[in-house]
């Protein structure tokens, strides 16, 4: 296999970790509604699901911020190597460090959103 078909494969990969882990955050957070309850027309949460939610905001929000960096990191990349008169087809470097905070995102979204459904399977377990 050619370079450039491994470095397709991560995309790949990484493009659908990404789509699954935003669905099972935004599923996670609404198997944690189900279980809510009232008390004086005030909503509970069971303690046991605080983290777990907290963890599936923050991998979702990780989410977020991995395009977000993603889109400010390279738009400046290419801004600034267009006003140096570099035409779109030149061929040029650029550091690895631009790509680790995007990297970082990914990451900590994939580790929290897990955690927060181990902590959800743990909490389900513990009500059989």
């Amino acid at each position: 296999m050619e370079l450039k078909e491994y470095l397709q494969a991560y995309y790949t990969y990484s493009e659908k970790a990404s789509n699954i882990a935003r669905q099972l955050g935004f599923a996670g957070i609404a198997l944690i509604w189900v279980f809510r309850g009232t008390n004086a027309n005030e909503l509970l949460v069971p303690r046991e699901l605080i983290l777990p939610g907290v963890l599936l905001v923050l991998g979702l929000s990780c989410d977020l911020l991995q395009y977000v960096s993603g889109t400010i990191i390279w738009g400046l990349f290419h801004s600034m190597k267009e006003r140096k008169g570099l035409g779109a087809d030149e061929e040029l470097k650029a550091s690895s460090w631009l790509n680790k905070p995007i990297l970082l995102f990914f990451v900590v979204k994939i580790v929290a959103i897990s955690a927060g459904y181990i902590l959800i399977f743990c909490y389900l377990l513990s009500l059989l």
